[in-house]
């Protein structure tokens, strides 16, 4: 952590709980700060300075570093010790080429397996999508869209599906809704709310190769245009992020 920085945006003290609820906190806020970029790729990371943001003592701190450098948030070198971790295009490029295939089968077996219970939350879920977008409300309809996708996997039934998302998404977390809400065009929320509908209308009525194809189609989308995006902003200089 970069030594002129005495706080984060978005850490609350973590004080009066057990040493696993300080430990699942300080591991959920110092990975939301990560992937808001208020701490930033590359930048050093020191216990006593994020215990002092937290509240807390250094143990959970020290813990839910552990976990965050399992899922690839960060890194650890020897002259630098922990580091947020640096990502590059490439590494999202090929992220999303996993996830395009991960979501496409978590699709098509949803298709498969729906239940009432399930088919209900899609349909209630749909509909809070629709009426984000047309509110314009684009951080709550990218936090419907998250849990959307995380239903149909686990309306999937496989849950060596939800174990691979684990290893993927962390790549893309920081730039995800990057497109949805940068991206140039101005129907952008409209256009990807009525392909999620599709994706969703496929799962409900059964048709397991159509919800396949279209889950697939959805994430080659979000893959080309985050990634152009990306390019279009970093590419010139010549730098990770």
């Amino acid at each position: 952590m970069q030594a002129q920085r005495t706080g984060a945006p978005g850490l609350s003290p973590a004080t009066g709980r057990s040493g696993n609820d300080l430990a699942g906190t300080a591991y959920r806020q110092i990975r939301e700060a990560i992937l808001r970029m208020d701490l930033q790729p590359g930048q050093k990371l020191q216990e006593v300075a994020l215990a002092e943001w937290l509240g807390t003592s250094r143990t959970p701190v020290r813990e839910a570093l552990r976990r965050l450098q399992t899922e690839g948030l960060i890194e650890s070198y020897s002259a630098r010790g922990l580091v947020v971790a640096e990502v590059s295009i490439e590494d999202i490029d090929n992220a999303y080429l996993v996830i395009e295939a991960l979501e496409a089968l978590s699709c098509r077996l949803a298709a498969q397996r729906l239940s009432d219970e399930g088919a209900a939350t899609i349909r209630a879920l749909l509909i809070q999508m629709q009426e984000a977008a047309a509110a314009a409300a684009v951080e709550r309809w990218a936090k419907l869209d998250h849990e959307f996708h995380d239903v149909i996997r686990d309306l999937s039934g496989n849950p060596k599906l939800q174990q691979v998302a684990n290893l993927v998404y962390p790549v893309i977390e920081r730039v995800r809704d990057t497109w949805l809400r940068e991206g140039p065009e101005p129907d952008r929320l409209a256009g990807t709310t009525d392909d999620h509908i599709a994706v969703g209308e496929a799962i409900l009525a059964g048709d397991a190769e159509r919800a396949e194809a279209l889950g697939k189609e959805l994430f080659v989308k979000a893959r080309l245009n985050n990634v152009r995006l990306l390019r279009h902003w970093i590419a010139p200089l010549r730098r990770s992020f």
